[in-house]
């Protein structure tokens, strides 16, 4: 019987699909995720689902602040019992896409989680969408579909590898297997860090560079000018490329993140 399903069965409890629970079991990459951890954050780490606290554990006897939030009311009740006479964690018993992340997180604090592959996505677009404007940094696990996905390997460019990397730089820093975890899910995983970059974001308004970028993407066969016609004066977009030199035969995917972002603040601040 593996340590984890021990450990679970003597908690009376399960690996639940709802909550995309997997665990990771591999002690040599949770060491080298906790090594990159430790080797990116300068303050407070927050985990995002530390189920058993395979990972947490090699943080927690670090100088550091640690934050865990887990939905799982068993696994908490466990994380508060292993870890009571450490006074440097905070475990709080919530849904993540309930959590601000502002509201726990200081300027230089690092989000990592083995991220529940059901809503993966949705939390990566919440960490971005809350946390841009801060100098946080990011590490999370997905699945690997979902990180070629996002740092567009293997594939074009994307509406959210666009998004993501107007603010991050993004690397993939492990590769993780079926029989890394247990119980083993169907498919393969990769670690990826997001390093945020140096941008002007003041006052962005964040739902309506979603709408561009849906807008740019919205035919990656068409170009990009005709896209955006969509939605803005078409006229305007030719100016815009053009002060950019940009040439106004490009296709969306052709187009850098960075000056994505120039034509959308272009577009909203009239100015070409």
């Amino acid at each position: 019987m593996p340590g984890i399903k021990k450990e679970l069965t003597q908690l009376n409890t399960f690996a639940k699909k709802s909550y995309g629970q997997n665990f990771l079991s591999n002690k040599s990459k949770i060491d080298k995720i906790a090594e990159e951890i430790l080797n990116n954050s300068t303050n407070d780490i927050i985990e995002i689902g530390p189920g058993l606290g395979a990972i947490t554990e090699p943080l927690v006897n670090q100088k550091r602040n640690i934050i865990c939030i887990e939905k799982d009311k068993v696994l908490i009740e466990n994380l508060k019992n292993k870890f009571k006479l450490k006074k440097n964690i905070t475990l709080i018993n919530e849904d993540v896409l309930k959590i601000d992340f502002k509201s726990i997180s200081s300027e230089n604090s690092i989000i990592v989680g083995n991220l529940p592959y059901n809503i993966s996505t949705k939390i990566l677009i919440k960490f971005v969408n809350e946390l841009h404007e801060n100098t946080n940094k990011g590490i999370f696990m997905f699945q690997r579909e979902v990180a070629d996905k996002i740092i567009a390997k293997k594939i074009k460019k994307n509406q959210l590898s666009s998004k993501i990397k107007i603010f991050y730089e993004v690397k993939e820093i492990l590769k993780v297997n079926e029989n890394d975890f247990w119980p083993p899910p169907k498919i393969k995983s990769s670690v990826l860090l997001f390093t945020p970059k140096k941008i002007s974001s003041n006052n962005l308004n964040m739902k309506e560079l979603d709408k561009f970028l849906q807008c740019a993407f919205f035919s990656n066969r068409k170009k990009i000018v005709n896209n955006l016609a969509n939605k803005y004066d078409k006229d305007r977009i030719f100016s815009i490329l053009k002060k950019l030199r940009i040439n106004d035969k490009a296709r969306p995917e052709e187009i850098n993140e960075d000056i994505l972002f120039r034509i959308f603040i272009m577009i909203n601040n009239n100015k070409f």
